[in-house]
């Protein structure tokens, strides 16, 4: 395989199968409400899959290298041996078998090993949870029939309520398979819709009213209109045809933790696979990269050689004014139109997971208006914004307590650079690149303009491992330490053996939105 592929995103893919996979669903019990309580849009999900086969989505995971070293072949084990997965085989098998069907583990296989769209929704935990299968198979028309007959005497399948389909009454089906686990599923014609979750359409006392824009959207991946059975696509920008393998898209806005709005010229990443081969595409909107577009060579030459993860983002700067505004600081809400181009956010094997350093640059935005944003985020009316003097940079510095210990939260201004972390040391540290006293991590990037994100795996392993076991003493958590060595550690070490890499964005959009190729490339030592 070439060399291009070792590197792709194979953590973020891997999330992704495994939420579709895992099949985690709930019942139509007690967590009924809480799933509408998410208000969930049908109509506009956080990331789709479009598949030829949903079977062997992960086994042609494995084809990249990092994942199959990572995950191994325990990601196969998991998928065959999932709970919910036998619990539902079981289901179907006793229903077969009790009322003398002829489906069994058929509609199972069905969604599985046919052409599907899998559209996923986020649960309150930001985990992609909640999910809808639709599928073509002509045979969906007997299944139909046999299901109604069931549902009037089965103990596990009932009749949920019913919709218009293209003129045409179309039974919902409730399916409890397991423990607090039940889906509904709705077919006509040739087409079959799966829910995993009844609240994802009903709602209110006992489940008996129904979300209209839900409706619609099931109507319109049930009814015959070929643009309304394919419209997740269009919220992808994907062609409506099947693809010749996977397509895996996720909204930037779940990458991001909510965050997106922010920088809302990312709208979503992509992953295709093809011919044995895996590529990245990102979704840009070129119409609102805004000032200093989605040029990152001032952030590569101010950041640190050799972090563990590192990506900047092309920030709305003008999307930020609302949050400055309610901080109620003087000055700061006029820095929304004083900053420029894109920020950053990097990781480092020295520090913490959550202390990263934030990386921006100002065009004349003035230093006391950042010391009084500072007082109010961090040091609060005891603090006065007055700052040390650096050298040529001004620094404001809070000590405070949280519950990951005490923390130094600090702002550095140096020329038009804008540094902060709750790590001071870092903040040290791009001061010292600024100074020309250390190297960047720019001076061994080619393309700084187009480098949008750098991995060095040995350094994410190594910070993954001190984060986890800080989390699990050997002596208060001994079962999951030693679950921890046993398995974790393994799949760190295989992760070492990779060297560095750079995503870069070769081009962005004339105009308008459009998915743009991302390349992984090996960074030379």
């Amino acid at each position: 395989m070439n060399k291009k592929t070792l590197g792709k995103a194979a953590a973020g893919l891997a999330l992704v199968a495994a939420a579709v996979i895992s099949y985690r669903t709930f019942g139509w019990g007690h967590m009924r409400g809480s799933v509408h309580d998410l208000n969930l849009d049908l109509s506009a999900p956080d990331a789709l899959i479009v598949t030829q086969s949903l079977a062997t989505l992960p086994r042609d995971l494995l084809t990249i290298p990092l994942a199959r070293d990572v995950l191994r072949e325990d990601l196969l084990f998991y998928y065959e041996q999932n709970e919910d997965r036998l619990g539902l085989k079981g289901s179907l098998r006793r229903i077969a078998y009790e009322h003398e069907l002829g489906w069994g583990d058929q509609l199972i296989r069905m969604v599985l090993d046919e052409p599907a769209d899998v559209a996923l929704w986020r649960d309150a935990d930001g985990s992609l949870q909640h999910y809808a299968i639709a599928v073509s198979r002509n045979k969906l028309a007997r299944l139909l029939e046999e299901a109604s007959k069931v549902a009037l005497k089965d103990s596990q399948m009932r009749i949920a309520g019913t919709i218009k389909v293209d003129g045409d009454k179309v039974d919902v089906f409730a399916l409890d398979y397991a423990y607090q686990r039940t889906l509904l599923l709705a077919a006509h014609g040739e087409r079959l819709v799966i829910l995993s979750h009844p609240g994802m359409l009903y709602h209110g006392k006992d489940g008996a009213d129904i979300d209209g824009t839900a409706e619609k959207t099931v109507i319109g991946l049930l009814g015959k209109d070929a643009t309304q059975r394919h419209q997740f696509h269009r919220q992808f920008q994907l062609p409506e045809q099947p693809v010749a393998g996977h397509s895996v898209a996720v909204k930037a806005d779940v990458l991001a933790f909510g965050y997106q709005p922010f920088f809302s010229a990312l709208q979503a990443v992509r992953f295709d696979f093809s011919k044995g081969a895996w590529r990245s595409q990102a979704l840009i909107d070129g119409g609102k990269l805004g000032k200093g577009g989605y040029d990152s060579r001032a952030l590569w030459s101010a950041l640190p050689l050799n972090p563990s993860a590192c990506f900047t983002v092309p920030v709305d700067w003008a999307a930020t004014k609302p949050v400055l505004a309610a901080l109620g600081a003087d000055g700061s809400e006029a820095l929304a139109g004083q900053m420029q181009g894109p920020a950053a956010a990097c990781w480092y094997g020295s520090s913490r997971l959550h202390t990263p350093v934030f990386v921006a640059t100002r065009a004349n935005a003035p230093d006391a208006a950042f010391g009084n944003l500072f007082t109010a985020v961090v040091g609060g009316k005891q603090l006065m914004a007055k700052p040390a003097t650096q050298g040529d940079a001004l620094r404001w510095q809070q000590p405070v307590d949280t519950a990951l210990g005490a923390a130094k939260p600090t702002l550095a201004l140096s020329g038009n650079l804008v540094v902060f972390s709750a790590d001071p040391k870092l903040v040290d540290q791009v001061l010292a690149v600024k100074r020309k006293q250390a190297a960047a991590t720019g001076d061994r990037l080619p393309d700084a303009a187009r480098t949008v994100g750098v991995i060095a795996p040995a350094s994410l392993a190594q910070l993954i491992q001190r984060e986890t076991f800080a989390t699990l003493p050997a002596k208060q958590e001994p079962v999951l330490r030693g679950a921890a060595d046993e398995h974790l550690v393994p799949r760190l070490n295989a992760l070492k053996k990779y060297p560095p890499y750079r995503l870069v964005l070769k081009q962005l959009p004339k105009s308008g939105t459009a998915w743009e190729p991302l390349e992984w490339q090996a960074i030379g030592h």
